[in-house]
């Protein structure tokens, strides 16, 4: 097997993980915050997205930062 494929196949086992954690440490962070303490359905479920996508982004970002 090749080397991507491993380096591939372990990326995608950590997508699951990583991807249900961040669920829930947003969630969590979401928590006691008095603008979004009313949010219901689909609000709620449109501003945690956001959260994910901007705290992927970041990550993202960060890694180019090697310092």
């Amino acid at each position: 097997m090749s080397k991507m494929k491993i380096i591939d196949g372990i990326a995608d086992a950590q997508v699951s993980y990583i991807k249900e954690a961040l669920y829930d440490s947003i969630q969590w962070g979401m928590s006691g915050v008095d603008e979004f303490d009313e949010l219901e359905g689909g609000s709620y479920n449109h501003i945690h997205d956001a959260i994910m996508v901007m705290t992927i982004e970041k990550l993202h970002a960060s890694l180019d930062d090697k310092e």
